[in-house]
């Protein structure tokens, strides 16, 4: 199947109908695609431009639409004052909405990354919003918080949020090039960075509402509920995002969990080793859904 790639942009109503939310979003394939639709959401800082490499081989490979979307206060999605994860699983319910209108399909395969994987598992955990999923995966995630240690990436912000933007694109990427970590400033800085018709450097997110939020999307813990559908935890053995001593909160909350684990990536395994990342969600997907103790402790 040739993977088309289109952009598109929609505006959805949010669950509680007082407010409306556009997502950007990409999509892969087309509408002849008769499989169940796979959405992407990103973690932090992440654009749906980070996802048409494993977007498009998903696409032929699994012989669906996939759809790569950008959160609140991101690229081309709606700006907003606040992003709580509750927020952010509305914004999404909307989104998977629209696409099982426009495929026809009852339900859809929903993967996240980092804050997108929280996000997903908010949502999947909600019981009006679970009958949509027919499969969840979650890219280097724990439902839990973490300790507030991870003081990089509130540093980088900060620096982002300093720097003098009456300058091109490129003289800003130099600047912080001396500020942050290559990681960072590649996986942060690179992709929220555009230009105004004038040429000078700009921020296409949100910086202050992710300045304000970024202790709380650290530190939120999602200790209830369940979902009882088939689920993937992608897992970065040298990140400590996915630490084994969350694995039995992970277990009792997804009782149909299985595993899966790349010692060659960062946090970032779609970047990373984006084979892993394409092989385990086609394994998973296309896998007999009964759990195994084998699947069960795979890899954590």
């Amino acid at each position: 199947m040739n993977a088309k790639m289109f952009n598109m942009a929609r505006r959805f109503v949010s669950s509680d109908s007082t407010s409306q939310m556009m997502l950007a979003n990409l999509t892969f394939g087309n509408m002849r695609s008769s499989g169940t639709p796979l959405i992407l959401v990103p973690g932090l800082f992440g654009t749906k431009e980070n996802w048409i490499r494993v977007g498009k081989e998903l696409s032929q490979r699994l012989g669906c639409m996939v759809f790569a979307v950008e959160n609140r206060n991101h690229g081309g999605s709606s700006m907003a004052p606040s992003m709580t994860y509750p927020e952010m699983a509305d914004d999404l319910v909307g989104f998977i909405d629209w696409v099982r209108k426009i495929t026809g399909e009852k339900q859809v395969n929903l993967h996240g990354h980092s804050m997108g994987g929280k996000t997903v598992t908010q949502l999947a955990t909600t019981p009006e919003y679970a009958p949509r999923i027919k499969n969840l995966i979650v890219e280097d995630m724990s439902p839990l918080g973490y300790p507030l240690k991870r003081a990089e990436y509130l540093d980088c912000i900060k620096h982002m949020i300093a720097t003098d933007m009456n300058k091109s694109r490129d003289e800003v990427m130099a600047e912080l090039g001396e500020k942050v970590s290559k990681v960072l400033l590649y996986q942060f800085v690179r992709g929220n960075l555009g230009e105004d018709v004038n040429g000078k450097a700009q921020w296409t997110c949100n910086l202050n509402v992710i300045d304000e939020t970024y202790i709380y999307l650290l530190s939120h813990d999602i200790r209830f509920g369940v979902f009882e559908g088939p689920t993937l935890f992608q897992r970065a053995s040298g990140s400590g995002f996915l630490p084994a001593s969350h694995k039995n909160r992970v277990e009792k909350m997804f009782p149909m969990v299985k595993f899966a684990e790349t010692a060659w990536s960062n946090h970032w395994i779609h970047a990373d080793d984006p084979k892993f990342f394409v092989d385990s969600i086609c394994d998973f997907l296309e896998e007999p859904k009964e759990l195994g103790e084998l699947g069960r402790s795979s890899g954590i």
